[in-house]
């Protein structure tokens, strides 16, 4: 299928075909929508190649931060925190200091809850990729669709994914593994005494959820303990403190109880923190947590989270060197870097 073809099926221009890709103004609602319906229907990607063919350097580099959610301008429980992004940031901008390349940062969110809806959407491509505003970019975080990375590794700039189980054979990735990481987590609460744990996850629609479930089950298996799909709560909308206050809510409140809990992140941890405060159950006298990706709020807490830590500033700075590497050997094989994480003692254990 090439762009001549879509804009026969839609009765209109190619030029108006690349101004609906690039999402121009100037296209009227309805021919938009007639033009996106007609490309989600025969599955249409846009020619990488020709694009190339104009293609110079820039001599920057994108992050794109990857959300499952839009950002917003307050600070209410139901935001996303960010301090993974930030942290590999730094190791990334640390990394690439002494390169001649500058960096730019995009903020990206995707709406899986209207594709879970089966509203199909059209892929919406970071803005620094869809105007080749870089030289390559790396896709941090750990909400990537297929869809996104098979759109975005079609137009040809090299990618990399940072981020938690972000592993894909579409292009270069440096990762962290949640499943060891969850294991260690659950083995340590294990060695404290606990009997009864359990994992509060982040939404399904996270390829990393799907992996912490194998650690979990791993852990159930060594220790003997019985594995349940009661034991493992889902934030069902989005990854953040308030969907975890709801999800820990009505687990608790359906009678599933527990004696710990291993969180997919810190925030997590604190939504579920919010919901014992009100139930008055002490950590950790009564309910142990342990944190994946431990990040400041750990230490300010009150008790302070016991974390596993992966290690994303060492994330950032092994992405920015596949990068330079990618970068002048483009031929290369694509890479996979796991970093190796290690559990942080504090006293919600």
């Amino acid at each position: 299928m090439t762009i001549r073809e879509i804009a026969a099926l839609a009765g209109v221009s190619r030029s108006t075909v690349s101004l609906v890709l690039n999402e121009s103004p100037l296209v009227r609602k309805e021919t938009r929508e007639k033009v996106l319906r007609i490309i989600r229907d025969t599955g249409y990607v846009p020619n990488a190649s020709a694009r190339n063919l104009n293609w110079k350097s820039t001599r920057c580099l994108g992050i794109i931060v990857l959300s499952d959610q839009q950002r917003g301008r307050d600070y209410d429980f139901s935001m996303p925190i960010g301090l993974f992004s930030l942290n590999v940031m730094r190791g990334i901008t640390e990394r690439l200091a002494e390169s001649p390349y500058s960096v730019f940062v995009e903020y990206y969110s995707y709406d899986y809850e209207e594709t879970e809806k089966g509203q199909a959407q059209a892929i919406r491509l970071p803005r620094l990729i869809r105007e080749r505003k870089i030289d390559g970019a790396f896709l941090v975080g750990g909400f990537c669709t297929e869809e996104l990375l098979n759109a975005a590794a079609s137009t040809g700039i090299p990618l990399i994914t940072v981020g938690v189980g972000a592993e894909t054979p579409l292009c270069d990735s440096v990762i962290s593994d949640p499943a060891q990481g969850t294991y260690d987590g659950l083995m340590r609460l294990y060695e404290s005494g606990r009997r009864n744990p359990v994992l509060l996850n982040c939404p399904r629609a996270f390829r990393s959820a799907a992996m912490r479930e194998e650690g979990m089950r791993r852990f159930c298996k060594e220790t003997g303990l019985p594995f349940s799909m009661e034991n493992v709560i889902c934030c069902s909308h989005h990854n953040n403190g308030e969907n975890a206050y709801e999800a820990v809510k009505s687990a608790w409140e359906s009678g599933i109880r527990f004696d710990s809990l291993i969180t997919a992140n810190p925030g997590l941890a604190l939504g579920a923190m919010r919901f014992f405060a009100e139930k008055q159950l002490r950590v950790p006298q009564d309910i142990s947590i342990v944190a994946y990706e431990d990040n400041a709020m750990c230490g300010y807490v009150t008790p302070p989270l016991t974390a596993v830590n992966i290690q994303k500033e060492r994330m950032g700075e092994e992405a920015a060197g596949l990068m330079l590497r990618r970068l002048s050997e483009p031929e290369m094989k694509n890479q996979l870097v796991i970093v190796p994480s290690y559990l942080v003692e504090r006293a919600s254990v």
